[in-house]
């Protein structure tokens, strides 16, 4: 069976805004640009893993309205093989992504229903994966999922954004990579004193490896052998939108670990996390969310012209 990687979890609608700047006290603000589009965790990243050319399944569930409907015609006009399963008397998550000139955003988000009303996942459907890609929305799916990569020697991730802390306790210790934001980390161990010590919490809770993205400043990682703190710097560019960057970051990083440096050296993993940043760079440089993610020749030409140091 051909492989392909495996996103599970979250896919959404995103209103798309584009304004000068954000307004300092309530008003109306107009919009330079509107777009609907997909979003969510999951569908982000595998709109990332597509425009690396990657085969993409996409694992969850929508609402069964119009909404729903939308992302699963989205998707499949993207090239994802999606398996989105739209859950009956349910609706789909919808946000507002306002984003200004400078590339921030601020997102107002409804988080639907369709997760939590979902049935079991399906581990058939993850069957001939090469790596499986999670996130926190859909707890019970994601924990399938992981597992499943354990048993199978597949390499499973968790995008350790911002969830219940329960939800986090329960899937990071089922990880290979939890892959935290810093507000995710926070979430995670909040009487840590530091992003090293959240790392550490993570490894002790049962992660393999265990990494922080933090933003501008790159990332931090750790292993669970050594225990040594190590960092890669960001690289330098012009932000139009930051939308859906921590998620092609996680999209990039699977598939480098996974396959385009996947003999598991310090220098390979470097290496990979190098991809993933220059992957998320670009992203920033585009706008429109998921869909600016760069293609496999457009990072490799970026690396080939940029310097950026790592550090142990």
């Amino acid at each position: 069976m051909p492989s392909f990687f495996a996103c599970v979890g979250h896919a959404s609608v995103d209103h798309h805004f584009e304004i000068d700047a954000f307004a300092t006290q309530p008003t109306k603000t107009p919009a330079k640009s509107y777009r609907q589009i997909v979003g969510g965790m999951a569908a982000n990243a595998a709109i990332g893993m597509v425009r690396l050319g990657l085969p993409v399944r996409l694992i969850g569930c929508v609402g069964d309205d119009d909404a729903g409907r939308f992302v699963q015609t989205a998707v499949r006009e993207l090239g994802i093989t999606g398996h989105l399963e739209a859950v009956a008397n349910s609706y789909t998550s919808v946000s507002s992504v306002v984003v200004d000139a400078h590339g921030e955003r601020q997102i107002f988000n409804h988080r639907g229903d369709a997760l939590a009303k979902a049935q079991p996942l399906s581990t058939r459907l993850l069957e001939g994966a090469q790596a499986v890609l999670t996130d926190p929305r859909w707890g019970d799916g994601a924990a399938a999922a992981l597992i499943w990569a354990r048993e199978n020697a597949v390499l499973g991730m968790l995008d350790a954004d911002v969830a219940p802390v329960e939800v986090l306790q329960r899937l990071v210790p089922l990880a290979q990579w939890a892959v935290f934001s810093q507000p995710g980390l926070v979430c995670f161990a909040p009487q840590a004193r530091s992003s090293g010590a959240g790392l550490v919490a993570a490894l002790d809770a049962g992660a393999s490896h265990a990494m922080v993205t933090l933003g501008g400043q790159g990332v931090a990682w750790m292993h669970s052998k050594e225990r040594i703190l190590h960092t890669q710097d960001a690289f330098t560019v012009k932000a139009l939108d930051t939308t859906g960057a921590g998620d092609v970051f996680h999209a990039a990083l699977c598939f480098a670990l996974s396959e385009l440096y996947a003999d598991a050296s310090p220098t390979q993993e470097r290496q990979a996390i190098r991809f993933a940043c220059a992957a998320a760079a670009l992203k920033c440089m585009q706008r429109h969310g998921a869909l600016g993610a760069p293609t496999r020749a457009e990072v490799l030409q970026f690396l080939e012209t940029q310097t950026t140091s790592a550090h142990q």
